[in-house]
């Protein structure tokens, strides 16, 4: 006859150790490791990611680790939880920005969960660059306001009239600029022209010294989020 044996005490210590070693590994991913924050683009810079986050879908814990620019295109109903620590519900607006710096010793761990009817849509320029500071100015450009203006980067607000147009040309300095709304438009970066149909987050990288130009084409007013790199 085969007795059913019980769990010793230290079999029990030994799974709720590995138990608290597997939750600290996941807690361990990084933001752009984690699933539903997908790399779109990455230069020596910035990498950027884009989240989605349907209805009733949760993230992973995980830890943001650089200076970092989160941009809003949706507006969302979430619960955000720091790791240890109670939930806290709350709204995103779309179109706002936030500037964090989330660098050591301000790193963040946390896991989100959309409890909307909607997809939640953010995205998240994490700041690669060890160097800080500007040599330059902020830029004073027709529709052009100044947000932001921090060590790690600068964001100013374009409020593109429609049939007008934005232009840098040979700037020392390096900018990403991203779509916050669907517009029409015509963009001639370093000499090459064309017509695109940007969405939300749409995005162009606009390289030191580049010659860039964007019109809206449309008779709306687009809006656009200007990011300027240090150095």
């Amino acid at each position: 006859m085969i007795k059913d044996r019980k769990p010793s005490l230290c079999s029990i210590l030994l799974f709720l150790f590995l138990l608290c070693r597997l939750s600290n590994i996941q807690a361990q991913v990084l933001v752009h490791e984690e699933p539903r924050h997908r790399p779109v683009f990455q230069n020596n810079q910035v990498r950027i990611l884009n989240i989605l986050l349907p209805p009733g879908d949760t993230t992973q814990y995980h830890v943001h680790h650089t200076p970092s620019v989160f941009i809003f295109f949706t507006a969302t109903t979430m619960v955000s939880q720091l790791k240890g620590a109670a939930a806290s519900t709350s709204r995103s607006t779309a179109g706002s920005v936030i500037v964090e710096n989330l660098a050591a010793p301000h790193l963040r761990v946390h896991r989100v969960w959309n409890i909307d009817k909607d997809t939640l849509h953010v995205m998240d320029v994490e700041l690669l660059l060890k160097d800080t500071g500007f040599a330059q100015k902020p830029l004073a450009l027709p529709n052009l306001q100044l947000t932001a203006d921090t060590a790690w980067v600068r964001t100013y607000r374009l409020s593109l009239p429609g049939n007008n147009d934005f232009m840098l040309k040979g700037e020392k300095r390096s900018f990403i600029l991203v779509s916050l709304n669907a517009a029409p438009v015509q963009m001639d970066q370093d000499g090459k022209t064309g017509r695109q149909k940007l969405g939300p987050g749409s995005f162009f990288e606009i390289k030191k010294g580049a010659s860039f130009s964007l019109k809206n084409t449309s008779g709306n007013t687009a809006q656009f989020e200007l990011l300027e790199l240090p150095r």
